[in-house]
């Protein structure tokens, strides 16, 4: 009987004991795999970051992008020539006033294309025709003067894919119908012009091509 009463004290006694270590076992077990996991997520989270600065040039471009072809399609030629060259803003305001000068017919009106075996499309009509309009940016470093540089690309995904924007014989082929696109320099952190308008009077991005707007 003695020996009955003393074990049932010894598992009284115990049961304290016995309810912290079940409680603290949860405890235990979260701390060991936050020991795990959380230096795995800093990793990723650290790595996502490096990915999204890396890319920062691109995406702040291609935000000009949208903002840019959202100007065309409205015709909003005040917020378009915000991103104009500064040195060409001015003459540039006063062709777009006038809807029959070579600048306002290449960015605006098809009709009154003069340059071109006729196939020439004004900007607007490559991208209000477009469905979907697609945006590409191709971002790259000159090995010259050690710059970024990009170029903004406005097709119809229906018709152009990626890779075709990648043959200088289709861009020569296929801008004058179907591409619109636009050069600009990354400088002190800002994406700048290089070229006039939507690439006009360059030839661009055919390698070698004629000017447009200019002939």
């Amino acid at each position: 009987m003695i020996a009955v009463k003393q074990m049932w004290h010894s598992l009284l006694d115990g049961a304290p004991k016995m309810a912290a270590a079940r409680l603290l076992l949860p405890l235990v077990a979260t701390m060991l795999l936050s020991g795990i996991f959380l230096p795995t997520q800093a990793h990723q989270a650290q790595q996502k970051s490096s990915a999204a600065r890396r890319n920062t040039p691109s995406r702040d471009l291609h935000k000009i992008g949208e903002a840019i072809a959202k100007a065309v399609l409205d015709k909003n030629i005040e917020t378009l020539l915000s991103f104009d060259r500064a040195d060409l803003r001015s003459q540039d305001e006063a062709s777009l006033k006038n809807t029959k000068s070579n600048l306002y017919c290449y960015i605006f009106d098809s009709e009154c294309i003069t340059w071109g075996d006729g196939n020439w499309r004004s900007v607007y009509d490559k991208l209000s025709q477009a469905h979907p309009l697609e945006i590409r940016v191709s971002v790259s470093s000159s090995r010259y003067d050690r710059q970024l540089y990009g170029s903004l690309f406005f097709y119809d995904a229906s018709a152009v894919s990626e890779k075709d924007l990648g043959s200088p014989a289709f861009l020569c082929k296929e801008t004058p119908a179907s591409i619109a696109s636009w050069k600009f320099r990354l400088e002190s952190g800002k994406w700048k012009p290089v070229n006039p308008l939507f690439d006009s009077e360059t030839g661009a991005p055919c390698p070698g091509g004629a000017a447009a707007s200019s002939q």
